[in-house]
C-alpha cells in the first residue's frame, strides 16, 4: 500500500499504522481559513491519532475529541471534519468515517465509487455518533479522500463528473503515483476556481498493492 496527500492551508492530513497493522488515513478542516483553521484541523488530527494509537475504539475517540473540542471552545466556536479511513491490511476491508467531511472515491478498474456520509463536524454539539461505511478493497484499487474546497471547485458540476473523468485517466495509467495523482487533482481544483477565491484544497491518496 502506498499514499500520499497534496494539501494547503487550513486542512490537515496524516497516515500512520496501528500496533495491529492496521493503516489509518485521517484528513482534517478546520473552521475558516489560513492559520486558525491549520491550527484547528492540525490539532484534531494529532489528538485523534493520539487516542486511537492508544487503543481506543473510534468511536470513543471520537467521542473523546468532540468533547475536547467543545471544552475548549470557549465564546469562539471550535469544530473541524474528520475524515477517517481505517484499512485491515489482512482482509482488505477498509472503513470510513465521515463526520462533516467530504466525499470519498474508490476507483477500481475504471469504476468509480463515491463513498459519502452526512453528519456533523466534531465540535458543534455534545452528544455526536459516529457510523461507518465498510467495503473491500482489492489489489489495484485506489482510494481518494478529499477536502470539500476540492469536491466543490466547480459550481457548474457538483456531481464531481470532472473529478470522476480524472481518476478513471489517471488509475488507468501505469505511470501515475499517489503524489502525481494528489497534486493532479488539487492542481485541477484550483484551475476550476477561475477568479474565484480558493477555498483549501487537499486530496489523500492511497493505493493499494
Amino acid at each position: 500500500m502506498v499514499s500520499a496527500a497534496a494539501s494547503a492551508a487550513g486542512d490537515s492530513a496524516a497516515c500512520f499504522m496501528l500496533p495491529d497493522g492496521n493503516m489509518v488515513f485521517i484528513l482534517s478542516d478546520g473552521m475558516g481559513k489560513g492559520e486558525k483553521a491549520a491550527a484547528e484541523s492540525g490539532a484534531a488530527v494529532a489528538k485523534l491519532k493520539k487516542l486511537l494509537k492508544s487503543g481506543q475504539s473510534v468511536s470513543a475517540s471520537i467521542k473523546t475529541l468532540n468533547r475536547i473540542l467543545i471544552e475548549h471552545s470557549g465564546e469562539e466556536e471550535n469544530f473541524a471534519t474528520i475524515d477517517l479511513t481505517i484499512i485491515d491490511k489482512n482482509t482488505g476491508k477498509a472503513r470510513f468515517y465521515k463526520m462533516g467531511a467530504s466525499a470519498s472515491f474508490v476507483v477500481r478498474k475504471g469504476r468509480v465509487r463515491r463513498i459519502q456520509r452526512p453528519a456533523l463536524p466534531v465540535g458543534i454539539i455534545p452528544t455526536i455518533r459516529s457510523s461507518c461505511i465498510t467495503i473491500g478493497l482489492e489489489p489495484g484499487d485506489t482510494v481518494v479522500m478529499l477536502s470539500d474546497g476540492i469536491t466543490e471547485a466547480d459550481r457548474n458540476d457538483l456531481s464531481c463528473m470532472w473529478l470522476r473523468s480524472l481518476l478513471r485517466e489517471m488509475c488507468a495509467s501505469e505511470n501515475t503515483g499517489p503524489r502525481i495523482m494528489a497534486e493532479a487533482i488539487a492542481a485541477e481544483a484550483k484551475s476550476r476556481y477561475g477568479c474565484r477565491e480558493r477555498d483549501d484544497l487537499t486530496a489523500l491518496v492511497a493505493m493499494i498493492q
